[in-house]
């Protein structure tokens, strides 16, 4: 049986993992991340609370906790810098390349560092100045199926452009000649809005290279082209780019059980407890 969890945990003990987090908003894959991780914890049975706010999807357990971190262990994502906090045990979980985005470029050993890509490990063990394994990797899927799926009975009638991380190269690279494009993030106001917008599009244009989007899109049966720094329009599925996110084989087959699936906490709590006791909920 699931754990029933209030909206806000003020008043109850402090959660075993506090997640830093910026205003929910399903615009941006990294912060659906944290929030995601808050609800697979609390569902395998660990107390976890989100110290943020606004409306994540009713059906995560996402509870907001504004109490002291100093009982907690604190997970901050990459773009934080130091330790706001000031909680005494800190995951530092890294997706994407420290201080890239903001936040720091490298972290004090008293932190524990995990990425969400395994691709990050190499760039992500610099920073953290050890040799980080797989062990160290915190990933599981956030395409919620609810929401991206293909349907090829509906008439392909937009072409959208995704700008989002890629400003530089946006300014720098028009679209291909004669390509009219509606910008993605216009029509998308919500998830529900995001599905049908992209079940819509016959092309979706990228200018970021390192976005869910570019998956979601694939999925609901858009053709997807990305720049590069040559200015070539290419597939993303098929080039080296050094920013190109993972692509599974298997990703039409697997992403709706991915996304509900929290087995990988047990080798999270595992790695943990190689410093810290955790409780279970």
């Amino acid at each position: 049986m699931r754990p029933r969890f209030l909206p806000f945990l003020r008043e109850q003990r402090p959660p075993t993992f506090l997640i830093w987090a910026p205003r929910y908003t399903h615009r941006s894959s990294g912060v659906r991340a944290l929030f995601r991780l808050c609800h697979h914890l609390n569902a395998r049975g660990f107390s976890a609370a989100i110290k943020g706010s606004g409306h994540p999807p009713k059906a995560w357990l996402t509870p907001f906790y504004s109490g002291s971190a100093s009982q907690s262990i604190v997970i901050y994502p990459e773009v934080v810098s130091g330790n706001p906090l000031k909680a005494p045990k800190i995951i530092r979980w890294v997706m994407n390349d420290p201080g890239l985005l903001g936040g720091d470029a490298s972290y004090p050993s008293e932190e524990m560092v995990f990425v969400y890509d395994a691709n990050k490990l190499p760039i992500a063990s610099i920073a953290a100045r050890e040799n980080l394994g797989p062990e160290r990797v915190i990933w599981f899927g956030l395409i919620d199926p609810e929401a991206i799926y293909p349907d090829p009975s509906i008439p392909k009638t937009l072409s959208l452009s995704f700008t989002h991380k890629g400003h530089a190269l946006q300014q720098a690279f028009p679209l291909p000649g004669g390509v009219k494009t509606i910008p993605l993030e216009k029509v998308a106001s919500n998830m529900k809005h995001l599905g049908d917008s992209l079940r819509r599009c016959k092309t979706l244009y990228s200018y970021d290279h390192y976005s869910n989007v570019l998956r979601e899109a694939v999925i609901s049966g858009c053709e997807v082209l990305v720049v590069s720094k040559e200015r070539d329009w290419h597939d993303p599925r098929t080039c080296d780019c050094s920013l190109n996110i993972h692509w599974h084989s298997n990703l039409m087959e697997s992403y709706a059980e991915h996304f509900h699936d929290n087995r990988f906490v047990d080798g999270f709590i595992h790695e943990v407890e190689k410093r810290w006791n955790v409780t279970s909920g």
